[in-house]
């Protein structure tokens, strides 16, 4: 007679892309949004054009979706609570700073 398999026995059982610290994942993801607020200001200031760094741009859903699927897979599956924390505010600081680099980029007219 089999048994049917516990939570922990699926998860080790399933195949992995990578397995890749989540901390690391998370630091990789505020690197992304640090740049792009970097290359959202500077095109927004005018000391490049969206041409020269059209490819950066262009990577970045590509990059989201990968680090999102290694974040899953991640290890280990739960962090800390107060890692938990610290990372989600970073992540929510930094999406703000994005959005605010976006409308200044927007309302500077360039």
């Amino acid at each position: 007679m089999t048994y049917p398999k516990t939570h922990n026995q699926c998860r080790t059982s399933s195949p992995k892309l990578l397995s890749v610290k989540k901390k690391t994942i998370i630091r990789i993801y505020l690197l992304i949004g640090w740049l792009m607020i970097a290359l959202i200001l500077m095109t927004a200031t005018g000391a490049v054009s969206y041409g020269d760094i059209r490819y950066f741009f262009w990577m970045v859903p590509v990059s989201t979706a990968v680090l999102y699927l290694l974040y899953v897979n991640g290890k280990p599956y739960r962090m800390p609570k107060e890692e938990e924390i610290k990372s989600i505010l970073a992540l929510v600081f930094t999406f703000v700073c994005l959005i605010m680099a976006f409308f200044a980029s927007i309302l500077s007219g360039h």
